[in-house]
């Protein structure tokens, strides 16, 4: 992606309106995300970006890169709008492109997850440590019962959590998930509406700037540890080419170009799934996988 492009999508991101009222969530996550802006004052400011290990770092198609405040997570303290526990951007060659923050608790595993954040009606989500599940080993489940679901042993505590968007999302500012940010981050024209079709895509694109599901990220940590050898940054290289084709039809207004093109980046697509599938270590992460994809494409939440 062009220094261009990336310097118009950092200023699109940060140069918001400025906020009209003081009680509102997304302008205080704006106000927070404004000076923190690079890895060098996010983390003089005591955040780091959170990795999965084997050099797996997050970076998933609908929630971009999290940053988490370590002391702040480690003391656990009341909810603060103007105190965020992480920050999320899209990261792009050098530049970091602010996204929205999250807000999270840590609680006794089972507690019910608040339905506002100050004030305001927002989807919640919990986490919770789980221990022992059967050909997936230990994971970050998406609360007790997907933990016991899986065959698994949860941890005492979970964590709740909401997310504030301060960036465009289909989906609403408190929502999960945002399917708009790999057309934000690829520079790509956004969907007016978000069904299947859209989100696949959108999943699809992602690849193109290493965005995958978080299941397929531990499949990437695994072959790095194993050594075991794949295809995945051929397709992800041959995603980057073929968004750049997007680009240029979207550019000249080559309606019939972007379809053609799209059809190549799902089949695309199909290819770096079947390689997921048949480099992942077990068949319950192969399954974990489709089964997460799946959760990703569906018009309701998984999380509550």
């Amino acid at each position: 992606m062009s220094s261009p492009l990336i310097a118009l999508l950092l200023a699109a991101a940060i140069q918001q309106p400025a906020p009209t009222n003081p009680d509102s969530v997304i302008a205080y996550a704006r106000q927070t995300l404004a000076p923190l802006s690079d890895t060098a004052t996010l983390h003089k400011a005591g955040y780091f970006a959170i990795g999965f290990g084997g050099g797996a770092k997050d970076l998933s198609p609908f929630q971009g890169q999290h940053w988490v405040n370590v002391k702040q997570f480690l003391t656990n303290p009341p909810i603060d709008l103007t105190k965020p526990t992480i920050t999320m951007y899209l990261p792009l060659r050098d530049s970091l492109i602010p996204i929205g923050v999250a807000h999270l608790k840590r609680v006794v595993a089972n507690t019910p997850s608040p339905t506002d954040i100050g004030g305001i009606s927002a989807e919640w989500h919990v986490h919770v440590a789980c221990r022992g599940i059967p050909g997936e080993g230990q994971v970050l489940a998406d609360g007790v019962a997907d933990c016991l679901e899986r065959g698994g042993d949860p941890a005492p505590n979970q964590i709740t959590m909401v997310h504030a968007w301060t960036v465009e999302n289909p989906d609403g500012p408190y929502a999960h998930d945002n399917p708009a940010l790999p057309f934000i981050a690829t520079g790509l024209k956004t969907p007016h509406h978000f069904m299947r079709d859209e989100r696949l895509f959108a999943i699809a694109i992602g690849e193109s700037y290493g965005a995958r599901l978080m299941t397929a990220a531990l499949i990437e940590r695994y072959t790095a540890t194993a050594g075991t050898p794949h295809k995945l940054a051929t397709y992800r290289g041959t995603m980057r080419d073929l968004v750049g084709e997007l680009r240029a039809a979207e550019q000249r207004g080559d309606a019939k170009a972007y379809e053609a093109t799209k059809k190549k980046v799902l089949a695309n697509w199909s290819k770096l799934v079947d390689e997921y599938h048949a480099i992942a270590p077990t068949p319950q992460v192969r399954q974990r996988f489709d089964k997460e994809l799946e959760q990703m494409l569906g018009a309701e939440h998984h999380h509550g």
